[in-house]
């Protein structure tokens, strides 16, 4: 098959894709050229893709590698000071590194022969090495870039994590991420196709400002050619480490290795004590997802049909990719998200029908479309049938709620926060329908004790309203409060929130979360805080507020990013530069569910939601563990009435703006943090103790954005 016409992913990650089988291999055997830089030398590739690269070779094809050798820190210090005093005795230190790692490859016996596969491809011209180091020694050369090219011109390149290393491509080896690019995709595709050629091609030339490249050592050549045969038509496929074989013998039992934590294990066992309906309350990266797959496997080897629930199209791709992981020979059936074959000749009928079946059978359904009639309708139910809703709270509104309707067995919620805030009738049909909350939770600060999450650093500031926003919320608060007279009671004799409040409690909650005072907020923490290489993420409330800091961090001479659902850039291409590169991205409510950034390590909160269920999305997406992250900071604007006595409609504002803070500074590791608002509340007459978080004002918008 020709390079352009092989289907290829934007993205490919350990753990949904096998990175050899679904991506590696079908390019090389369809490419003429494929060029890579990497971070260090070694032949350890070719235990995994040997044969397929002599058939590679053998047929023409020739491969370029730029690479850095292997430096002990004595090395490093060897070439800073040569460089330092003007020597060149630079080449000599890097040629001996490389001369090392070959005689430790030839005295491997149980590689041997991918290691004289290696020596004759380097000595005929197959293989072309060349050894990149930075000029100033202040650290290796380790960049990741690959590049197939046929001889049409057709390109692919990728860029991510992937060392040229067995446990870089290997399913068994590290988590790796990539992003692919091709050459016959038009637009941001193409262009970064021909920027990677080019780059490459200085790269390979010793053009690149800062590095040093120079030819594979001489003196290693001579080594190999020791080894070597006579030419590449001498090897033989057959007589490498082949472990495609492996690789697939692995795949067919994706979950090998991947063993439940003691608290998976826990949830799923109450669950089951619960006649196997609940809700697992567990924080975010608690792995949530991998828990559920453990109790739909094991219906579905019941001969059971699971239906599958999530809020968006992103974490339908999510769970499509996990799905087809974990559970082999699986039947999916696709429900929204852009799929409509769903509707068409009775097959969601036949599909969901009880019967004895060998086929493994899960359908996966956007809440959108799973609230339709036609899907209530046609859908079969029965104890056969295993419900798994992912934000299990997302389906408690009054027209997700529809979903309920449908009658089944084992019954199974997921959510770090199951409450619907400000909806009491929505949560008691969660919680009535799945069956309640699985004890225990799991929470936090378990999630952080167990390095699920990173430990954080929590700075609050208070900041007020102007005169014009002061006045807006007063106004507002006395129209809400004379609606509140006019509800109808509960058997409590509260007010019950009917839609008309609850739009008003929104449109004054937004006062607060587009205060003027925020834009120079935010502004003031990246001069005072940022540095180039983190990685920072500023919420915004919406289109407004987020053009406002994009054009002050932009004023100031930074180079933001925006992330949002309605953009009329690429946000693909966004969000990849920021997984990338890093920066400052600032972006509106896309961000808190579905999308993993592990990478962030910094925040700014300038939309301050009352609704506990989304600040404590938006704590836990920057707490995500990632490498060589240690912890991670927030910062959060809180907005406190200047005169509590002037300004009596802001007591509610400063009580749910405190609840969020005092909650946050009290799992942060400054545990001062929250001080000084503390003291704001004492002096305004407010006793801190008296708050509590769950009793917010916080309301559920989906409905109403």
């Amino acid at each position: 098959m020709k390079l352009n016409q092989l289907t290829l992913e934007e993205d490919y990650r350990t753990g949904f894709n096998n990175l050899v089988e679904e991506f590696y291999r079908p390019c090389l055997e369809s490419s003429n050229y494929y060029f890579r830089s990497v971070g260090y030398f070694s032949s350890s590739v070719f235990l995994l893709v040997g044969p397929e690269f002599i058939r590679f070779a053998q047929r023409g094809g020739r491969f370029k590698l730029v690479c850095s050798p292997k430096l002990s820190p004595q090395d490093i210090e060897a070439i800073e000071q040569g460089y330092n005093q003007g020597k060149s005795n630079n080449t000599e230190t890097v040629t001996q590194s490389i001369c090392e790692e070959i005689e430790s490859l030839i005295s491997q016996k149980q590689i041997l022969n991918n290691t004289e596969a290696l020596a004759t491809l380097i000595v005929c011209g197959a293989l072309e090495v060349k050894i990149a180091f930075n000029r100033n020694a202040s650290g290796m050369y380790h960049e990741k870039l690959g590049l197939f090219c046929s001889s049409d011109d057709s390109c692919v390149v990728f860029k991510g994590s992937v060392n040229e290393t067995w446990n870089g491509w290997h399913e068994r080896g590290n988590y790796e991420s990539m992003d692919v690019f091709c050459s016959w995709r038009e637009g941001r595709d193409r262009r970064q196709t021909q920027k990677s050629l080019s780059y490459f091609g200085s790269l390979w030339d010793n053009e690149v400002q800062g590095l040093e490249v120079i030819d594979f050592p001489k003196v290693s050549i001579e080594k190999l050619q020791a080894i070597a045969k006579d030419s590449v038509d001498s090897l033989s496929p057959n007589d490498v480490s082949n472990y495609f074989k492996l690789s697939r013998e692995s795949n067919s039992n994706a979950d090998k290795g991947w063993k439940p934590f003691e608290h998976q294990s826990e949830a799923i066992e109450n669950w089951k004590k619960q006649n196997k309906r609940g809700i697992l309350e567990h924080a975010t990266g608690s792995g949530k997802t991998f828990t559920a797959m453990i109790a739909i496997k094991e219906h579905l080897s019941d001969g059971g049909v699971v239906l599958v629930l999530v809020p968006d199209k992103l974490l339908h791709e999510q769970w499509s990719k996990e799905i087809k992981f974990h559970i082999e020979n699986i039947s999916l059936l696709k429900v929204g998200a852009g799929n409509t074959l769903w509707k068409k000749d009775g097959r969601l009928k036949d599909f969901s029908i009880d019967q004895n079946s060998p086929h493994k059978r899960v359908i996966l359904a956007t809440v959108h479309s799973a609230r339709s009639d036609d899907f209530i309708n046609f859908i079969t139910g029965g104890n056969h049938l295993m419900i798994v809703a992912d934000e299990v709270h997302e389906i408690g509104s009054k027209i997700n709620s529809n979903i309920m309707k449908i009658n089944s067995g084992p019954r199974l919620g997921l959510s770090a926060t199951p409450k619907r805030y400000g909806d009491e009738a929505g949560t008691k049909k969660i919680l009535e329908y799945f069956g309640g909350i699985v004890k225990p939770p799991f929470t936090l600060i378990d999630a952080i004790n167990s390095n699920r999450l990173v430990k954080y650093q929590y700075y609050p500031s208070a900041i007020n309203l102007n005169e014009e926003e002061s006045d807006e919320w007063e106004k507002a608060t006395n129209e809400i409060l004379v609606e509140f007279a006019k509800a109808q009671r509960d058997d409590n004799n509260k007010p019950i929130i009917n839609s008309k409040i609850q739009i008003m409690l929104i449109q004054r909650s937004r006062i607060a979360k587009k205060a003027a005072e925020k834009v120079p907020y935010a502004l003031s923490v990246i001069k005072d805080n940022y540095q180039n290489g983190q990685s920072w993420l500023i919420y915004c409330e919406d289109q407004y507020q987020l053009n406002q800091v994009m054009q002050a961090l932009k004023n100031n001479g930074y180079d933001p990013l925006e992330y949002h659902i309605n953009m009329t850039g690429d946000a693909n291409a966004s969000l990849y530069w920021f997984k990338t590169v890093g920066g400052i991205m600032v972006s509106i409510r896309c961000l808190d569910q579905g999308v993993d950034i592990p990478k962030i390590s910094n925040a700014i909160i300038l939309a301050s939601s009352q609704n506990p269920r989304q600040f404590i999305q938006r704590r836990g997406r920057v707490l995500r563990v990632c490498k060589n992250k240690h912890y991670a900071t927030i910062y959060d604007a809180i907005v406190v009435p200047t005169d509590i006595d002037n300004e009596p409609g802001q007591l509610s504002l400063l009580k749910s703006e405190l609840q969020r803070s005092i909650e946050f500074s009290g799992n942060a590791i400054n545990k001062s943090g929250g001080h000084s608002l503390v003291k704001i509340a004492i002096d305004l007459g407010i006793d801190p103790n008296e708050l509590n978080l769950y009793e917010t004002a916080g309301i559920e918008e989906e409905e109403i954005r």
